[in-house]
Formats: structure tokens, sequence, C-alpha cells
């Protein structure tokens, strides 16, 4: 007597592994744009040094995420000779086309901005050696006096066109000199200075910023303030 064996309860096969493959190859790309969405605004709230770390590490999961994406939907295409089309061959070309799009788009657009940083780039060498130059020749003129007090020791470039000026006060000390007294007193008439005098025009015109610092007689620092281009605006 033979047994009835119980008849076999068909495989869904609109959920398969391919099926799940096309679907995913669908979402990836979208999800890696939301989420370039969201960072977008919450990292124009951090400091320019913070912004570019967290954009490069936004930018390569977003980048991962596509690439999975794009795999899973080739992947998705070879399941059509056992699953069939539906499902799988829509989806998997939408997974595969819209990575291609965005890459697409994106390429230029990074050339172009890598473009843009050489010529930056070169810009900033180019003032950055002016700066290396006119603290050279201002070094030759040796320490000078400014006044009857004030004498500067030497000027040093810095970078991202900044220009450090040390003086000495020979005849004041740290402790008998207002903690703002520089900011207060002396920096307001730099800024005019800056602004107006026909020596300066080369720095304003290539965006150079001017530190000044100054020590006490016995070489203690008092204080420095910085001018440049954002004061123009002022």
């Amino acid at each position: 007597m033979s047994t009835a064996l119980p008849p076999k309860i068909p495989s869904d096969s609109r959920n398969s592994i391919f099926h799940q493959a096309a679907t995913a190859s669908v979402f990836a790309p979208l999800i890696a744009i939301g989420i370039n969405i969201a960072t977008t605004a919450s990292r124009t709230n951090l400091d320019p040094q913070t912004q570019r770390p967290v954009a490069l590490i936004v930018g390569i999961v977003c980048s991962l995420i596509i690439l999975i994406g794009l795999v899973c939907g080739v992947a998705a295409l070879f399941g059509i000779r056992n699953h069939g089309k539906k499902g799988i061959l829509g989806k998997a070309l939408c997974g595969i086309m819209i990575p291609l799009l965005l890459a697409a788009i994106a390429i230029p657009n990074f050339r172009a901005a890598r473009a843009r940083a050489m010529r930056n780039n070169q810009t900033q060498l180019s003032v950055d050696d002016r700066v290396r130059d006119l603290a050279h020749e201002l070094n030759k003129q040796a320490t000078k006096m400014v006044d009857e007090v004030t004498r500067l020791e030497g000027v040093e470039p810095l970078p991202n066109r900044t220009l450090l000026y040390k003086y000495s006060l020979i005849t004041k000390t740290a402790s008998g000199i207002p903690l703002d007294a520089l900011n207060q007193h002396v920096r307001p008439g730099v800024v005019k200075r800056y602004k107006t005098l026909p020596e300066m025009k080369i720095f304003r015109d290539n965006g150079i910023t001017i530190t000044y610092q100054y020590r006490d007689k016995e070489g203690q620092l008092i204080g420095d303030f910085s001018v440049g281009p954002s004061d123009l605006a002022q």
C-alpha cells in the first residue's frame, strides 16, 4: 500500500534572491542621494576644517551604496532565465542606469571642480611667493624704529597669504598694558591704513592678511591682531 505524499507547495518565485537584488538596485542610489541631501544641510553648520573630512566620508559611503546597487542590478539579470523578466528586468535596468546617469553627470562636474582647484592652488602659490618676497625685502632693512617706543624686529611669511610683523615695545612691560589695548586703540588705525593707503594696495589686491605681533622690552608676548580682506567690507 503506497502512501500518498502531500502536494508540494510551489515557492513564490517573485520573492527570489534575484527579485530582491533587483529591488535593492533601485533603492540603493535613492538611499545614497537621500543621505547626501540630509547631510548637506547639517554640514553647513560645521567649521570649514571639519566640513572637508565629513564630506569625504559621506561621499565614500554614498559611492559604496551606489556601487552595491549597481552590482545587485547586474546580478539580478542572471535570474531572468529561471524566474522570468517580471519583477526583475525593469528594476534591474533602472538600478543599472541610475548610477551610470549619476556618473555621467558627476564626472564633468568633478573635472571642472578639479580644474578650478588647480587654478586656485596655482594662484595661492604665486601669492605666497609674493608674500615671501615681501618679507625678504622688509627683512633686508633689519630692525628699525617705527616711533619712539615701537621697534620692528622682522617680518615672517606665513601660510594662507599671511605676513607676520613682529614688533617690540622697548619701554613697556606686558604687565603694564591692558589685555585689549591693541584691539581697542591700535587696530582701528591699522585697519584704516590697510583700506586707504596706496602702499597697502598690493596687500588689498592679493588678499593678503597682515598679523601684527607685539612683545615687551623683555620679550614677553603682549598680544597680536590681524587685518585683512574681511576688513574691506566693513
